[in-house]
């Protein structure tokens, strides 16, 4: 019960502290540039299409709901990215999933890493795996790397969990 609360009443703040917007904020200006509209919106998760989601992933959600950042140019939609935590060993990972408007894997970043070993997975070059992958990508393919065994796992479910969920996000409704 007092980890429902946790989540429900403080997860959002830590999402957004911490530095957590501005390093989103500036990895999609980084990648979109300067121009383009940047908003984001919490997403209730519903609780169908999460248990479904978790059954085929083999990992459940880190909470509830997740953010979504909407990415714009010329008001039209260019992006979305879909934000969510992963445990690693003892922590959050809070990683950030870029996609285009088909449901493929863009970039992948990880916003956020605190455990004091396995930051390897924030390599840029390891996170390039995933560009092009969808809901019906083979994500075992994803190289591993030595001494990151937990973070290596625990990102590769929790970008699957974001292709699968993508479908569910009405697009049109952003």
């Amino acid at each position: 019960m007092i980890k429902l609360l946790f989540h429900i009443l403080f997860l959002p703040m830590l999402i957004l502290a911490n530095g957590i917007q501005e390093n989103t904020e500036s990895i999609l200006k980084e990648e979109f540039g300067d121009d383009a509209k940047i908003s984001f919106i919490k997403y209730q998760i519903p609780s169908e299409i999460k248990s479904n989601i978790e059954n085929n992933s083999k990992q459940k959600f880190f909470s509830e709901s997740i953010f979504i950042w909407i990415v714009k140019k010329s008001d039209s939609l260019i992006s979305i990215s879909l934000m969510d935590n992963v445990y690693g060993k003892a922590q959050p990972i809070t990683f950030l999933t870029i996609f285009n408007l088909y449901g493929e894997v863009s970039s992948n970043h990880i916003v956020k890493y605190r455990e004091e070993h396995g930051g390897a997975v924030a390599n840029s070059d390891w996170n390039k795996q995933f560009v092009g992958m969808n809901r019906d990508s083979d994500f075992t393919e994803i190289d591993g790397i030595s001494g990151a065994t937990i973070s290596v796992n625990a990102i590769k479910k929790g970008v699957q969990k974001l292709t699968l969920l993508f479908k569910h996000i009405q697009l049109e409704d952003l």
